[in-house]
């Protein structure tokens, strides 16, 4: 998954609970939504980032269930 802009990207709007946002914001506060090495971001490509890194790892683990099903597959055969 490319983060930094090799890719092209789709907007879409999305909705979160107020709590949700003011943790979001106390993380990027806080420094612990990492931010590029060398660069800064505004606050919008931060929450854009996080989502695009949730959705990374979910499909990257929907992959992992999906191949240790197969090999459960094939051992049971």
């Amino acid at each position: 998954m490319d983060m930094f802009g090799k890719v092209g990207l789709v907007e879409v709007p999305i909705l979160i609970a107020p709590d949700q946002k003011a943790w979001m914001d106390r993380m990027i506060k806080e420094g612990k939504i990492a931010i590029p090495p060398g660069g800064t971001l505004e606050k919008g490509s931060l929450y854009s980032m996080f989502v695009r890194m949730l959705l990374h790892n979910a499909m990257e683990e929907q992959k992992r269930q999906e191949a240790l099903e197969m090999d459960d597959e094939d051992d049971d055969e």
